[in-house]
């Protein structure tokens, strides 16, 4: 319930600005209680130093007011920019990224909650509610700083994320916590295996029931704690029938319910599907981003096959990591070794697949792209085990199969053969 509750609140964008907001308004409030009560007691010195005349705070509120409506324009609009950046020369799957980052969403906070202050500090200033001297400017010249040492912070962020080097390397980060949180998971949690076949376990118990969809989009999360807790507390098996990343339609089979009797049906609510993939679980979408920047890299629009390159080398490191969950099915069993949740995901050698196919084919006449996915392959079957080996080879093979040779000179097509050459040696040499 609580990563549900986590998944619904990052896509809450209005979420950090609107705490900023709120902060403001109170903020205000309390400054305004000051100026009441305790601006008139203050020693001489505190009053020569942090209070101002009625007249000028409300100059100066109302200056930095206008300001900040200003620079927020500028950041709303700079915000833009970057998005139509990224869609249009990364991929539109990296949209989120930006605008979920939560330096862009606490920079717009505090340029909002500082006009909500300064304009809330000029309505509760009137003559007669509050003294001759009052501390409410003061406090918005301090605000006011602190908004432009974040702009200037701003700016360099904005120049930062959009390198697409740096972009890349977020992502990867992103896809190898999603990676390293799962395997933590299985491996530490000696109830929790990854088997190739479905246990039989399951068939034991005598009725079937099914779990359907009440919407369509794509699955983004299966808390498998309440669907374990469920499981044990009623005594059945849990099948789940889609995989993490995979649409659903209305009324179609999410999962399947094994029992001997009545067991109570709130299951959906550890099921969250959405409009859109993210990555939290879903390791397949993870490589699906960086794999679009180098399909866009290497279009004839743009051609930077560096750039793919580059997409490829962390390809190859997070295949590496992803082989490590090669399995069908994630099994979750009590103390008594009864199966009690069964969540259907995909085998390695799909992952291999659907993440580098793409870029196979788009790139097949690039000696250096096609060079770059063999030793990523390389890469991603050393120091691995037999079976990924083979299924890294077999990648090779239908890599080999697919370059285009009419367009490649023979000094590159050995230069490809002795990189292909070299990840069978590694390969049969285990």
């Amino acid at each position: 319930m609580f990563r549900s509750l986590y998944l619904r609140i990052k896509n809450f964008i209005w979420l950090v600005p609107a705490i900023y907001t709120f902060g403001a308004f109170i903020l205000s409030i309390i400054v305004f209680i000051i100026d009441l009560n305790f601006s008139s007691k203050m020693p001489d010195f505190y009053s020569a130093v942090f209070l101002v005349g009625l007249e000028l705070a409300e100059t100066i509120l109302g200056t930095i007011a206008g300001s900040l409506l200003t620079m927020t324009t500028i950041t709303f609009s700079t915000i833009m920019v970057v998005l139509t950046t990224y869609s249009s020369q990364f991929s539109p799957r990296t949209l989120q990224n930006f605008i979920r980052d939560p330096i862009t969403m606490r920079v717009l906070g505090i340029f909002i909650g500082g006009f909500v202050y300064a304009i809330f500090s000029l309505l509760f200033l009137r003559e007669g509610s509050v003294g001759n001297h009052v501390a409410s400017a003061t406090f918005g010249v301090l605000i006011a700083f602190i908004c432009l040492a974040f702009f200037a912070y701003f700016i360099h962020h904005v120049a930062t994320s959009v390198q697409v080097s740096k972009l890349i390397e977020r992502l990867a980060k992103d896809l190898l916590d999603t990676i390293e949180e799962i395997r933590d998971k299985v491996e530490k949690n000696n109830n929790i295996s990854l088997l190739k076949v479905t246990p039989m376990e399951p068939l034991n118990l005598p009725d079937i029931s099914e779990v359907k969809s009440e919407k369509f989009g794509y699955i983004q999360l299966v808390d498998t704690d309440i669907l374990y807790k469920q499981a044990c507390d009623q005594g059945i098996t849990i099948e789940v029938k889609k995989c993490i990343g995979q649409f659903v339609s209305e009324k179609k089979t999410l999962a399947v319910i094994h029992h001997d009797g009545d067991y109570k049906n709130s299951f959906l609510q550890a099921i969250t599907i959405g409009k859109e993939r993210t990555t939290m679980q879903d390791v397949e979408f993870g490589l699906q981003k960086i794999a679009e920047i180098a399909l866009r890299a290497i279009s004839p629009g743009i051609n930077d096959p560096n750039t793919a390159i580059e997409c490829i080398r962390y390809l190859g490191v997070g295949l590496s990591e992803a082989s490590k969950l090669d399995g069908s099915y994630l099994v979750y069993y009590n103390d008594e070794n009864e199966v009690k949740v069964i969540l259907e995901q995909k085998p390695f050698n799909e992952i291999l697949h659907t993440s580098l196919h793409q870029i196979v084919h788009y790139g097949r006449s690039d000696v250096s792209v096609m060079g770059a996915i063999l030793d990523a392959l390389f890469d991603a079957a050393e120091d691995n085990n037999e079976e990924i080996k083979k299924q890294i080879l077999h990648f090779s093979e239908y890599t080999a199969e697919k370059i285009d040779k009419d367009s490649l000179t023979e000094m590159d097509l050995e230069y490809l053969l002795e990189k292909k050459k070299k990840l069978a040696e590694l390969i049969f040499k285990s």
